[in-house]
């Protein structure tokens, strides 16, 4: 479902603070970026790369320093259009528990729409769809303390979903979770963006999230470095752990066999990728 039709336009962005000791601190330097909407956009980077202060320009938690940031044709700077860009431009945040604010699941989802003065019944048609999106609907009456950490993060997505978004801006939703709740978070993201067409903005510092978006950005000190697709990127398997980066376990595995002369192809990034080219090269090794 992916389109031409710009979702968020970044323009010449900077964000300056003044830290604990009145010094300038300068969060992001002069980046500009493109997010279409229907895209699956991951940005990666160390911390302090400016990745989550990018995020939060997209639905106005900030506003730049120096540049633009315009969602859905909305200047950010623009103070009247802040309550519009949040209806379009919904945050998921790294700790589900802070973001979860009533004692029954149902009710939390119910939570936002609540707020944006939707009727009752609309309220109650959206909460069960949110819930079923997320595969949580057998949960609506839980308490959310007795959930695990990913279908607790699994609801703090419903309770988004439930405002209708057209954009979902995930700030290292996984980054507490264990394996089975990281797995359960991305494949319902996925599914979302998939069958859905909502724009999806993950940061994060899985790089095996990182491989399933249709682009990766790469930010460093506040600068975006590079961007392009996964394989553009993650096949630099030397230049981003010169950043200090991760890379795919795969990427990495393909490019030390290549290096001791292994006849496989340069561009590997998932690990069937690369079980599909070792069993290839074995083969032809047999013969």
């Amino acid at each position: 479902m992916k389109s031409n039709e710009t979702m968020i336009e970044v323009n010449h962005l900077s964000h300056l603070y003044v830290d604990e000791n009145g010094n300038d601190v300068r969060a992001l330097d002069d980046v500009s970026l493109t997010i279409r909407r229907g895209e699956f956009v991951a940005i990666i980077g160390t911390n302090g790369s400016g990745k989550s202060t990018l995020a939060k320009h997209f639905n106005v938690l900030l506003q730049p320093t120096a540049g633009n940031v315009t969602v859905c044709g909305f200047d950010t700077l623009n103070d009247e259009h802040i309550w519009n860009i949040r209806q379009h431009v919904g945050m998921v945040f790294q700790n589900p528990d802070n973001q979860i604010v009533a004692a029954v699941v149902e009710e939390d989802v119910a939570f936002g729409p609540e707020n944006l003065g939707v009727p009752s019944a609309e309220i109650r048609k959206r909460v069960d769809d949110a819930l079923a999106a997320v595969n949580m609907t057998e949960y609506a009456e839980h308490g959310p303390h007795l959930l695990s950490g990913g279908q607790k993060q699994r609801i703090a997505i419903a309770g988004v979903l439930a405002m209708k978004p057209d954009c979902i801006v995930l700030d290292e939703p996984t980054a507490m979770l264990d394996p089975k709740g990281r797995l359960e978070v991305l494949e319902t993201i996925h599914r979302l963006n998939k069958e859905e067409g909502i724009t999806i903005v993950i940061i994060t510092h899985f790089m095996e999230e990182a491989v399933t978006a249709d682009r990766v950005v790469v930010m460093k000190n506040g600068v975006k470095l590079q961007e392009g697709t996964p394989r553009e990127i993650f096949t630099q398997v030397d230049t981003l752990k010169d950043l200090g980066l991760d890379v795919p376990v795969a990427a990495e595995v393909a490019s030390k066999l290549i290096q001791k002369g292994v006849d496989i192809p340069n561009d590997i990034i998932t690990n069937d990728e690369l079980g599909d080219a070792l069993t290839t090269y074995y083969a032809k090794e047999a013969h």
